[in-house]
């Protein structure tokens, strides 16, 4: 899969140029001060799955304990965790109306959003070297084994793109089943059970 890297490093330069032809210096700020591994989605981390790779957890964190960070630092921590104990609480109960062998509603809207699109997309090739998919003008190679494609949808959510969807129909693969389980009722209910 080198080829999906050098895919994405070269649509990396390309916007880069489009920064530059706006403002050359604001280009070339934002590679000296922020390399582009820590926020070009051609370098993104693929362990953890996300579908939200935009928002900055720490403004969004920032925000959620205003009122406790101006309090002295003891009171400030309790604040923060009885905070945290309630979302848990909210969360879980949430999370039990799922069906119990369903996953996040967000996924499964993504994933349906994924079924209405691989139905434009045309599948050629065979498993030894990758399915190459077309979908209008892109062209994917989809690695069903490494569970990857050169739009690197599936690799960074964990949810199978409408790329891959068409490869694992082609080969007659139930692609709902390779959602990655992180986003199952249980693996969250796991989560919420970690309680302060």
């Amino acid at each position: 899969m080198v080829g999906c890297m050098v895919t994405y490093t070269e649509e990396f330069e390309d916007q880069l140029q489009e920064i530059k032809k706006v403002n050359g210096e604001a280009g070339q700020d934002l590679i000296d001060k922020y390399p582009p591994k820590a926020w070009c989605r051609a370098y993104l981390d693929t362990v953890c799955k996300n579908q939200a790779v935009d928002k900055n957890f720490t403004e969004s964190f920032n925000d959620w304990i205003l009122e406790a960070r101006y309090k002295p630092i003891i009171e400030m921590l309790k604040d923060i965790r009885v905070k945290i104990m309630e979302r848990f609480a909210a969360k879980e109960v949430v999370v039990m109306k799922w069906k119990d062998d369903g996953f996040s509603p967000k996924s499964d809207l993504l994933f349906n959003e994924y079924l209405k699109i691989f139905k434009v997309c045309k599948v050629s090739g065979d498993e030894d070297n990758g399915y190459e998919v077309t979908e209008g003008a892109d062209r994917h190679i989809v690695n069903l084994r490494e569970k990857k494609c050169t739009c690197r949808t599936w690799d960074l959510t964990g949810i199978p793109c409408p790329h891959a969807i068409k490869a694992m129909e082609h080969k007659k693969l139930i692609p709902k089943i390779e959602i990655h389980s992180y986003y199952s009722k249980e693996a969250v209910l796991a989560v919420y059970k970690h309680k302060l």
